[in-house]
């Protein structure tokens, strides 16, 4: 039981990152890494948005719940 409940906690680690901490001008403002999923929150002209990536699927989905294969149509998407 003690085995199941630390394979449990390693796999839900979330690793959380805010590159525009260092680069004033990034798209992207924060990222969590949630296992199969990465959340993205991203700068746009507007103020912010949400995306994520799916690491199982390789796709990039904007907040309008559409999805493309590369991150820029999905920031379109999102921001537009």
């Amino acid at each position: 039981m003690f085995k199941l409940m630390a394979v449990g906690i390693v796999l839900a680690t979330i690793y959380s990152g805010y590159p525009a901490f260092l680069n004033r001008g990034g798209r992207i403002e924060a990222y969590s890494d949630l296992g199969p999923i990465v959340e993205f929150i991203v700068r746009c002209p507007a103020g912010t948005g949400v995306m994520s990536y799916s690491k199982l699927e390789g796709l990039y989905c904007s907040s309008k719940r559409t999805c493309h294969g590369s991150f820029q149509p999905a920031f379109k998407d999102t921001c537009g």
